[in-house]
């Protein structure tokens, strides 16, 4: 059996899978990026994704998210916000965050060394459901996660012009936040992998109850169907994928706490680190054994 990974979306809060990922390999000897036969990741989990693919580490990644998140969450300059309130509103400037991915992935899809799935949303197609992969050919892996790390609100949408025709994109968490089922539907068309393969998955957002709301109007119905359904969505994908794969060979990465974080919060990222520490602590001997129990896809890089 193969090793196929997911990881969900989450904004900043992506630092904490790196951090159980660095120690993760820091115990296993060798890197995810080698074990991995391939990968799936939406929005901040489309970067973690795309580096793995690429062969980064997850200490590599780690410090990538340590060094840039300030500059990635560059809040738009207050008079420009104003003029954008009743229009394209959106919080952060992507600036930053574009001319990252552009140094880190300059590369086209089809150059990623291994399969790889990443959701974004089209947003003036005949389908909302966009899902990058080494098919999309000449297409720039930095566009194809930019695109999936558009959260409305937070990030203005991307676009670009093909045939004559202007696309828009927009976070692939608006219908795939969670991966999982992207990742199963891919695999499915690899043929060398079907049926030959378990799944790890990163939930990057954690678990949480699911709180009610106090207010009932267009915003406070937007804030819950945004916080507590389009961040949850992967429950489901989770359910079936078990289901079509067996229960025994999908691996849920998934911190447990009260209450959600904000995702673009970084006043909170040690914290986050740490309630991923304790999971590591509690859960090393299943998730290794889980991984010790598939082949890995490429060569073993020892870690020194």
């Amino acid at each position: 059996m193969k090793l196929a990974i997911s990881i969900s979306g989450g904004g900043a809060l992506g630092i904490g899978p790196l951090h159980f990922m660095s120690r993760l390999e820091a115990k296993l000897g060798y890197h995810l990026a080698d074990a991995g036969v391939a990968f799936a990741g939406t929005s901040t989990g489309s970067i973690v994704a795309a580096g793995l693919c690429s062969g980064m580490t997850a200490d590599q990644l780690y410090k990538l998210y340590k060094e840039n998140l300030p500059a990635i969450f560059t809040k738009i300059k207050f008079a420009k916000l104003v003029n954008l309130f009743f229009s394209d509103y959106h919080l952060y400037d992507n600036t930053n965050l574009k001319k990252l991915l552009q140094d880190k992935f300059k590369h086209c899809m089809y150059e990623f060394p291994k399969p790889i799935f990443i959701p974004a949303t089209f947003m003036n197609g005949e389908s909302v459901e966009k899902v990058w992969d080494r098919g999309d050919g000449m297409t720039d892996q930095w566009f194809a996660i930019l695109s999936s790390c558009s959260a409305p609100t937070y990030f203005d949408p991307v676009s670009r012009t093909k045939n004559d025709k202007t696309e828009i994109y927009c976070d692939g968490g608006m219908w795939a936040n969670d991966p999982i089922m992207v990742l199963e539907a891919g695999l499915n068309k690899v043929q060398d992998l079907k049926g030959n393969y378990k799944i790890l998955s990163f939930n990057t957002g954690m678990r949480h109850p699911n709180y009610g709301f106090k207010s009932k109007g267009l915003i406070g119905w937007g804030k819950y169907i945004m916080n507590e359904w389009v961040a949850r969505t992967g429950q489901a994908g989770l359910f079936q994928a078990r289901a079509n794969i067996g229960e025994e060979n999908v691996y849920r990465a998934a911190p447990t706490i009260l209450k959600p974080f904000a995702m673009d919060d970084l006043k909170i990222l040690d914290e986050v680190c740490e309630i991923w520490d304790k999971y590591y602590n509690d859960n090393e001997t299943d998730i290794v054994n889980f991984i010790n129990s598939t082949e890995p896809a490429g060569k073993i890089t020892k870690n020194n």
